[in-house]
């Protein structure tokens, strides 16, 4: 099995509440932990819950769930609406770490953890904007 069709089982092993968890985990991390300072000035500015919101609906749709944000805000276009936002080499592995500790907690197995972290690296270099 692929990584990407191993990521969209991601979503039936979480299942909504689980996928919920999940991104509630993430945003407690990068809020508390301070290996993660880079990827939280991104953030700077923006509405925590909004965007709690926004990314428990992207990861919906792209783990194989409901197209929750197709549905709510339109096509995704990551890239455009990420522009905005200053997200370095360092931010984007911040970020992939930050997950795969909040991806930890979840009831993924390791197996499904790590498919899901591969499967989230390019997404995140793709997002890199700045030097």
């Amino acid at each position: 099995m692929g990584q990407m069709e191993e990521a969209n089982h991601i979503y039936q092993a979480l299942g909504p509440q689980g996928l919920k968890n999940l991104v509630h985990d993430f945003y407690e991390l990068m809020h508390s932990d301070p290996r993660f300072q880079t990827v939280l000035k991104t953030h700077h500015g923006i509405e925590k819950d909004s965007s709690k919101q926004k990314l428990e609906f992207f990861l919906s749709g792209w783990l194989g769930g409901p197209q929750l944000y197709l549905e709510t805000f339109g096509h995704p276009r990551l890239r455009m609406r990420h522009q905005k936002f200053e997200i370095n080499l360092m931010a984007a592995q911040e970020w992939l770490i930050c997950m795969d500790e909040a991806a930890k907690k979840s009831t993924l197995s390791e197996e499904q953890r790590k498919s899901f972290l591969e499967a989230l690296v390019p997404v995140a270099q793709m997002l890199i904007n700045r030097s």
